[in-house]
């Protein structure tokens, strides 16, 4: 048998400039694009970020203008129950004041003097009612400002 020699080709591939340079060119062009996706990506996060920020700071109005209107609210129930109070004190007061003009209208040719009573009685009884009215209104008026 023969023996064969065995030849080994030591094939280097010569350095060759263009090669490089494509290569090196392909790289920058592969992280330039890298570079501009990241930073779309962060400016689409930054939009986000924003939006919430803003939807964020209307919600913060919205809320505090509903504090302030709830709180404006209860003041209006509060008056609402004073005026209630107040008419319906009115309401008593004057239906008082009816009967005893009635009874005085009714006495004055019977009894002139239990008439004048009544009359004065009445008389009492307005001035008062009179005086309460101013009072609540008084009141009111401060309660506005």
């Amino acid at each position: 048998m023969k023996k064969g020699k065995i030849y080994i080709l030591d094939i280097k591939p010569s350095p060759n400039s263009c090669d490089c340079e494509v290569s090196e060119n392909m790289l920058s062009i592969l992280l330039l694009i890298l570079l501009f996706l990241t930073l779309w990506h962060l400016v689409k996060i930054l939009r986000a970020y924003h939006q919430k920020q803003y939807e964020l700071i209307l919600t913060q109005e919205n809320l505090q203008s509903y504090i302030l209107e709830s709180g404006s609210s209860a003041n209006i129930q509060v008056i609402n129950q004073s005026l209630l109070n107040m008419y319906s004190g009115v309401g008593q007061s004057l239906a008082a004041l009816h009967i005893q003009l009635q009874v005085a209208q009714k006495l004055w040719h019977l009894n002139p003097v239990q008439a004048q009573k009544s009359l004065s009685e009445a008389y009492q009884l307005s001035s008062s009612l009179m005086d309460e009215v101013r009072c609540n209104v008084k009141i009111l008026g401060q309660v506005d400002e």
